[in-house]
């Protein structure tokens, strides 16, 4: 593939872990949304943050959501799609090395509300790194906004919602004027603007983000499915669009 980009996500082990199954922290990178005009360009491709966590209604299962394509306005959600040209995907080191072992992948048909979508593994790649290709899917196909279940059980959901990242967008940018960055990407640096002086008090913060949208990809499984024979429990994740 000629376009990747990738997401490593800070996991706090003692939070998020189950016995059965280890989150282990990697390079941390924060949520980003629309930081370059490349990228504001390509909404498709815009990773914003990847979460996982013990599955709510079966402690057996652990759920992985990636959220992309940022800052889509309110009322807008069930009418934006994935972009169908980018292959996305979850991947999974099992083994401490730094390279996928197993990969969770998503690719979509279509561009209308009935937009289809195919799920292929979890399943180990036939390439590693940038190189990239979209394996066997599985049998079933869902469409978005709609939760489907695989024939190996594992269930998906694919479509919009609210944008989960919390942040006080204008007194961070009170605080790092050079930071600002409008939703067209273009970055402003105003050295004029005098800094804040700090976060606001608890309880005052306003949520930038609130009433935006992403779409999101999560699935949820079996934590067995991410353990092969012989591994230590411990899994490394981190997101990947592929254009």
């Amino acid at each position: 593939m000629a376009f990747s980009r990738k997401k490593i996500v800070l996991l706090a082990a003692g939070v998020l872990l189950v016995p059965a199954l280890l989150l282990v922290k990697m390079k941390a990178h924060g949520s980003d949304h629309a930081d370059t005009p490349a990228i504001a360009a390509l909404p498709g491709t815009d990773l914003t943050d990847l979460y996982i966590f013990p599955s709510p209604t079966n402690s057996n299962n652990v759920v992985l959501a990636m959220c992309v394509h940022p800052l889509i306005p309110t009322g807008m959600g069930l009418s934006t799609v994935f972009d169908p040209n980018v292959l996305y995907q979850f991947k999974i080191d099992t083994n401490g090395d730094s390279v996928e072992d197993l990969v969770i992948q998503a690719k979509f048909t279509g561009i209308g509300a009935n937009q289809q979508v195919q799920i292929s593994g979890p399943v180990k790649p036939s390439h590693l790194g940038t190189q990239t290709v979209f394996e066997t899917p599985n049998s079933v196909v869902g469409t978005i906004n709609n939760t489907f279940t695989l024939s190996n059980g594992m269930k998906v959901f694919a479509g919009a919602r609210e944008d989960p990242f919390f942040i006080d967008l204008n007194q961070l940018y009170a605080i790092f004027p050079d930071r600002k960055t409008p939703l067209n990407g273009i970055a402003v640096s105003n050295p004029n603007t005098p800094q804040a002086a700090g976060w606001n008090p608890a309880g005052t913060a306003k949520d930038f983000l609130k009433g935006f949208n992403v779409l999101a990809i999560v699935v949820e499984l079996p934590k067995t499915m991410l353990q092969p024979a012989g591994s230590d429990g411990k899994i490394r994740v981190w997101i990947t669009t592929s254009k």
